[in-house]
């Protein structure tokens, strides 16, 4: 039993040291540490979001607030703190684009945004748009009533930065 043990152990300690990631990316992955239960079976602990997100990081809606009524057609602004909006190219660290969630939560880090599912409330604006317009025709689900509205950034490959880089916000539509 111990040789099965420590065979495991040396295994992932030779992948661990040679698994290097670049410094410049803007993801961090950390191993876990395997523990032995009392039971002599290994344990791997939860891996954690590690999605590098800095402090003065965040998105926002510079026209809308909780709580707030609006009435369709409504202009929706995006804001940005900390990184960059630019068309869906290139990846690179701290640049991404906006989306748009009706009646659902952030998109978890890591996570691709659901592409061509306007119909479920997901809209990606991947020009770099920092702005669109609310109306029935465009968003069929923000009948009168109470809805939330989810700003969510992710980058240039359509994964989400997580719930640090989204803002939810509930309104009620006239």
């Amino acid at each position: 039993m111990k040789k099965i043990i420590i065979t495991a152990f040396v295994s992932v300690a030779l992948f661990a040291c040679n698994n290097s990631t670049p410094a410049d990316t803007t993801t961090t992955a950390t191993t876990p540490a395997i523990e032995e239960n009392h039971e002599g079976h290994m344990d791997m602990p939860e891996v954690k979001d590690t999605t590098a997100i800095l402090p003065n990081q965040k998105v926002f809606f510079p026209n809308l607030k909780e709580g707030q009524t609006i009435k369709l057609p409504f202009i929706l602004k995006f804001g940005v703190e900390g990184m960059e909006v630019k068309p869906a190219m290139a990846l690179e660290p701290n640049v991404g684009h906006h989306h748009v969630v009706i009646d659902h939560g952030f998109i978890t880090a890591n996570t691709m945004f659901p592409m061509q599912k306007e119909a479920e409330g997901y809209y990606h604006f991947g020009k770099g748009q920092l702005q669109d317009t609310l109306s029935l025709k465009k968003y069929p689900m923000l009948t009168p009533g109470q809805h939330t509205i989810t700003l969510q950034f992710a980058n240039s490959m359509h994964m989400s930065y997580g719930p640090a880089m989204s803002k939810t916000l509930t309104v009620t539509v006239k």
